[in-house]
């Protein structure tokens, strides 16, 4: 078995020694090469490349609007001082949803509301809506939690 193994150790270190001999028989012939860095050429010596069969193309104005309902104290919008603060609601993220899925914060209204998100252009009218939770917080504070858009609706 030691006769075996010391065979293999010999022929490693003959095959290590004629890597090592051939390496250095090996010319050496420095180049310098030639290159041009794609990443980093100027813009404005770069070549244009357009497609053959491009479209024309236009611009079109689209105005988004959103539309959502929200919780204020009563009084205040009977008194006409509601303020632009109040009707801000926060988003949760999804690190921050626990807690309220688990009743661990204190609210004074939870309630079901939609927003709806309008697309207009001058030819087209597209509409979505989501559904969510909102949370009216003792700190006077909004948050909900959004659910998912639906398709775009293009009537």
């Amino acid at each position: 078995m030691t006769t075996n193994r010391n065979i293999m150790i010999k022929l490693c270190c003959a095959a290590a020694a004629l890597c090592l001999v051939s390496l250095l028989l090996l010319p050496y012939n420095p180049t310098n090469a030639q290159h041009i860095d794609v990443f980093n050429i100027p813009r404005e010596k770069a070549e244009e490349k357009k497609p053959q069969d491009v479209p024309e193309l236009a611009e079109v104005e689209v105005t988004d609007t959103y539309t959502y309902k929200v919780v204020v104290e009563k009084s205040r919008l009977d008194e006409g001082n509601v303020f632009a603060r109040e009707l801000d609601i926060r988003e949760l993220e999804d690190d921050e949803k626990s807690p309220y899925h688990w009743g661990q914060v204190n609210y004074y209204d939870r309630r079901e509301i939609a927003q709806r998100l309008t697309r207009t252009t001058g030819s087209i009218k597209c509409s979505r809506v989501r559904t969510g939770v909102l949370y009216f917080l003792p700190d006077g504070q909004k948050t909900v939690e959004w659910g998912r858009w639906s398709m775009w609706d293009c009537r």
